[in-house]
């Protein structure tokens, strides 16, 4: 298994993080893009919803993030345990952005895929990085939070802050 090196800011100003700027830019687009899709219905109100989230889905390349499960409740009680495919690319074009809140996953396509791809008349689909904004629910201490890729599957494991835990030891 692969481990992926993370960005880890505990507290400060992720503004200058290059990889927090590129999503601030590509939010952006979506934003632009939900406008365009709502114009192009005529501009008919009720499905903001569904215009953003395919805006979305054309930006970012979304990906689906699940839960990993643990027969072990407590375990889980602690720590966030994600997995997110990524079977398409490799370890190198990963990178992770941590904060106590959130966790940002950026998937970045490389030149020798766009040449394969442009060959193949599919360079459109293949130059869109993937990026992921994953909002937890709890906070985590940052400096526990590993990553690991293994067989085109990111997984993450993030600790929850001591007070989380013991607030959900106990309930």
């Amino acid at each position: 298994m692969a481990h992926i090196s993370m960005d880890k800011v505990e507290n400060g100003d992720l503004t200058a993080k290059p990889v927090y700027k590129d999503l601030q830019r590509r939010l952006e687009t979506i934003r632009q893009r939900a406008f365009e899709l709502f114009e192009k219905r005529g501009g008919e109100p009720g499905s903001d919803v569904e215009d953003w989230l395919k805006a979305e889905r054309e930006v970012l390349g979304r990906r689906p993030v699940q839960t990993k499960k643990n027969d072990r409740e407590f375990e889980l009680d602690r720590e966030f345990q994600l997995q997110v495919p990524f079977d398409d690319y490799d370890v190198y074009q990963v990178e992770i952005l941590v904060t106590p809140s959130e966790i940002i996953v950026h998937a970045k396509t490389n030149p020798e895929q766009l040449t394969e791809a442009s060959a193949w008349g599919s360079a459109e689909f293949a130059s869109k990085d993937v990026y992921l904004r994953i909002e937890l629910p709890e906070p985590i201490e940052v400096d526990k939070t590993k990553a690991a890729f293994e067989e085109g599957t990111l997984w993450i494991s993030a600790t929850k802050t001591a007070a989380e835990q013991s607030v959900y030891a106990t309930a």
